[in-house]
């Protein structure tokens, strides 16, 4: 696949299904699967693909079943060797060339002088503001592309491009929902993977439904330092910036890693807005042992924001106003984020 400008926008708009499920297994695996088998598989499919191999029809049958799995009861198939076999993929080979970019590599490397962290209700706006923010240049951040496992292997990679190197405005038209689904399109990403095993605050139930009440594990915070040092070393930043909705229910733990260092962008969007969009796209969250409306779940993740974030580190924006005049709203947020 050649990834110009010109196919770019034909992908936006048309995108290509077998790269489409690809590139969609590779971040399903990374966040709900500790089987580094599957990593290997669905990078190595995805990267074969790229360079103009197409995978064999049974082999994109076993990838739409794992993602069908994963939508409807959030867990992942055994692991499949007949398609590895099948797909000329060797495991055990690609385990030995990622080890140099695994993530305890990274640990004690580079820190962030500053963390800017995103955080709203889910359908808010967070990602449209997070690719604006990370088109400027200013910041490192997690990608598509990152892994937990190997934070910033897939950033080395000749088939893959990071937007910003596109000159591609019209990309930051589009819903991250596809931008996030072009095979070898780099777009800045959420990297839930790397989130939720350094600071869990969630279980996933099946599809977009989670239960945010306190969950009983345990988080491992030197995935986080180790994706961090990474990032800013690869971006040539000392400032990282984050987003993730999630990570409004994460401001005490962000607090206890970095401190002071962390500022806050609190995006809000009209509440009845947001909650048809959470249903339109069937976003679902539990807390406390029952289901939320969508409008009791915008309420919860503008409270704990509200609640949580310090007064004097955190700037609330609106939806509307970056909507309607995204330079003044830059520009703005530069002169507030010092």
């Amino acid at each position: 696949m050649n990834l110009d400008a010109a196919s770019l926008r034909e992908l936006l708009h048309v995108p290509d299904r077998a790269g489409r499920d690809l590139a969609l297994l590779r971040t399903r695996v990374y966040r709900f699967s500790y089987d580094l088998r599957w990593y290997i598989l669905a990078e190595s499919l995805e990267e074969q693909f790229l360079a103009g191999k197409q995978p064999k029809p049974s082999t994109m049958g076993t990838v739409r079943a794992c993602l069908g799995k994963i939508r409807e009861d959030g867990s992942m198939p055994a692991f499949p060797d007949s398609v590895a076999a099948s797909e000329d993929i060797d495991i055990q080979a690609h385990l030995g060339e990622r080890t140099p970019h695994s993530w305890p590599c990274f640990i004690g490397g580079k820190r962030p002088a500053k963390i800017v962290v995103i955080v709203g209700a889910p359908r808010s706006g967070t990602s449209h503001l997070f690719n604006l923010l990370a088109a400027t240049g200013h910041f490192a951040y997690f990608t598509t592309a990152s892994c937990w496992a190997w934070p910033v292997r897939n950033l080395r990679q000749p088939e893959r491009r990071v937007f910003t190197t596109l000159g591609e405005s019209t990309i930051l038209t589009v819903d991250n929902r596809t931008t996030r689904i072009i095979p070898g399109l780099v777009m800045p990403g959420e990297a839930e993977d790397i989130w939720h095993r350094a600071m869990p605050v969630y279980r996933h139930i099946r599809g977009h439904r989670y239960d945010i009440s306190p969950q009983p594990e345990i988080g491992n915070p030197g995935i986080l330092e180790a994706a961090a040092s990474a990032h800013l070393a690869y971006f040539d930043r000392d400032a990282l910036l984050v987003k993730s909705p999630f990570s409004s229910f994460r401001i005490p733990q962000l607090e206890r890693c970095w401190g002071a260092k962390v500022r806050y962008v609190h995006i809000v969007r009209d509440q009845h807005e947001t909650a048809d969009s959470m249903r339109r796209n069937r976003f679902e969250f539990e807390a406390n042992g029952r289901l939320l409306d969508a409008e009791d779940a915008w309420a919860l993740f503008v409270g704990v924001v509200e609640a949580d974030a310090p007064a004097d580190r955190i700037v609330t924006i609106r939806h509307a106003d970056l909507l309607r005049d995204p330079p003044s709203v830059l520009g703005a947020l530069t002169d507030q984020l010092p």
